[in-house]
């Protein structure tokens, strides 16, 4: 059964020690949610976070524009199976926010299942402060196991 695991701690920890604002603390939470869906293969409610602009850059090197990253998660080549934050932070300013973070991601790519290590940044927008956040960025990095 696919799981995902966030360190519920480590955002606590962050939340109270580094005074997060509320937009900061949302933000984080979306960005968890956004991962579960891809574990949890609840492609629909990820297609609806992401901006008619998105653009991925995998940890591969390659970009992906919205409608070649859907492709990838609904194609069933590349799954995600397990996804732990180890850290994360985010910083919202007016209408734009980031979020950051290191974790493991268990992914099955053509049938051989692996675990990687990950650096991401993702980027949210909104039009207002009344608008739900879409993402519109999201970047990839390999760190050494």
């Amino acid at each position: 059964m696919k799981t995902i695991v966030i360190s519920t701690g480590l955002m606590l920890l962050a939340l109270a020690g580094f005074s997060q604002s509320p937009d900061e603390a949302a933000i984080l939470k979306l960005s968890g949610k956004v991962f579960s869906w891809e574990v949890e293969n609840k492609i629909d409610s990820l297609d609806q976070t992401l901006a008619k602009g998105f653009t991925a850059f995998t940890s591969a090197g390659d970009r992906q524009d919205r409608s070649a990253y859907m492709a990838t998660l609904t194609g069933g080549k590349v799954v995600h199976n397990n996804i732990v934050i180890e850290e994360n932070f985010a910083s919202v300013v007016n209408n734009t926010a980031t979020v950051g973070g290191k974790g493991k991601f268990t992914i099955t790519i053509n049938g051989s299942q692996k675990t990687i290590h990950l650096s991401y940044l993702e980027v949210f927008i909104r039009a207002n402060p009344h608008d739900p956040w879409k993402m519109l960025a999201l970047h990839a990095g390999l760190l050494p196991n």
